[in-house]
């Protein structure tokens, strides 16, 4: 009961994370593309931005990966 109750936590707290982590750089990006479409040259900037918000997700991942491991 106990191992599947920690198996569960870790998995709810990966989709928040995961989600939470979607929405801000769904937010990022869509700013970035307005910016790219005005004439703006921030391609570069746009790619290097929007790895930031999915570390968080791919660090959550890591954590839940390391959690059932422990198991």
């Amino acid at each position: 009961m106990l191992q599947g109750v920690a198996i569960m936590s870790a998995g709810l707290t990966l989709g928040f994370v995961g989600f939470f982590s979607a929405l801000n750089q769904s937010d990022v990006t869509s700013n970035r593309i307005a910016g790219i479409g005005s004439g703006h040259d921030i391609f570069g900037k746009t790619m290097v931005l929007a790895v930031f918000p999915e570390l968080y997700a791919i660090i959550a991942f890591a954590a839940t990966f390391l959690i059932s491991m422990s198991l």
